[in-house]
C-alpha cells in the first residue's frame, strides 16, 4: 500500500516537472518567434526608402561602401546582407550596399592631342565632352592644353570632360639670319627652310660683285622675325 502511494507521488512529481519544462520551452519558443522578423527585400530601392522599409520591419540599417553594378542605377541598393526572407531578431542590423553604377573609367591623358583626336578618345571611353575653353598662341598647333578632371581620375561612365584648347597656333620667332654676301641659292634655301616667304628678288647692278650675290635684305639681319615672314632680297646681276 505504501509502495503504491510512493509511486503515485513520484509520478505526480515527474508530471509536474515535465509540464513545467514544457511550459517554459513553449514560452521561450513563442517569445523568440514573436521577436523574429523576416528580412524584407530592399535591393533596387534608394537608400532612404530601403531604411524606411527595414525600419518598419523592426530592423536597423548599416550602409556599407558602394559596389559597381551596371544593372542597378547609382545610389540605389545593389546588395543586402542578410538576404531577403532570412529570419532576424527584431532590432538586428541589415547591411546595405549602394550601387555605384557601371565600373568607373580612368581618364586618359589628353593634353597635347589634336582636338579631333581628343574628342574621339573621350567618346571611345564612354565619356562626354563638357565645357570648352579656348586660348590663342599658347602652343604651336591646335591642341588640348589641359583637361578637367585631370588624367588618371576615376569617373562614372558618361561623365563630362572639360577641355582647354589652343585655338590659334602661336608664331614661332627667329633671329633673322645675315644673308648679305651669301649666294642667292644659299640664301633662298635657308629662308625657305625656316618657313619664310620670299618676295620677288630684286636684281640690281653692282660693279665689282659677281652676279647672284645678296647685297641687301629686309628684315635686317639680327632682328626678331616670325615664321612665314616675308623676306625681300636684293641680288647683284
Amino acid at each position: 500500500m505504501k509502495g503504491g502511494l510512493v509511486l503515485r507521488v513520484l509520478a505526480a512529481g515527474l508530471g509536474l516537472v515535465l509540464g513545467t519544462g514544457t511550459a517554459v520551452w513553449l514560452v521561450l519558443w513563442i517569445s523568440l518567434r514573436s521577436s523574429a522578423v523576416h528580412v524584407p527585400a530592399v535591393v533596387g530601392l534608394d537608400s532612404a526608402r530601403a531604411a524606411a522599409v527595414l525600419g518598419d520591419a523592426g530592423l536597423l540599417v548599416r550602409t556599407q561602401d558602394g559596389v559597381f553594378n551596371p544593372a542597378i542605377p547609382a545610389g540605389r541598393v545593389a546588395m543586402q546582407r542578410p538576404a531577403p526572407g532570412f529570419e532576424l531578431k527584431r532590432g538586428g542590423f541589415v547591411l546595405i550596399y549602394p550601387s555605384l553604377g557601371e565600373a568607373a573609367k580612368r581618364l586618359p591623358e589628353l593634353a597635347g592631342l589634336p582636338v579631333p583626336v581628343a574628342q574621339a578618345q573621350i567618346e571611345e571611353e564612354g565619356l562626354a565632352a563638357g565645357a570648352r575653353c579656348e586660348v590663342e598662341g599658347q602652343a604651336d598647333a591646335v591642341v588640348v592644353l589641359a583637361q578637367t578632371p585631370p588624367p588618371g581620375t576615376l569617373v562614372a561612365p558618361g561623365s563630362e570632360v572639360a577641355l582647354l584648347i589652343n585655338r590659334v597656333p602661336r608664331d614661332r620667332r627667329f633671329v633673322m639670319p645675315d644673308f648679305v654676301g651669301a649666294s642667292e641659292a644659299d640664301a633662298t634655301r635657308v629662308a625657305r627652310a625656316l618657313g619664310f616667304r620670299l618676295a620677288n628678288v630684286q636684281r640690281v647692278p653692282y660693279p665689282g660683285i659677281r652676279a647672284g650675290v645678296v647685297l641687301r635684305q629686309d628684315p635686317a639681319a639680327g632682328g626678331p622675325v616670325s615664321e612665314a615672314a616675308i623676306t625681300a632680297l636684293w641680288v647683284s646681276r
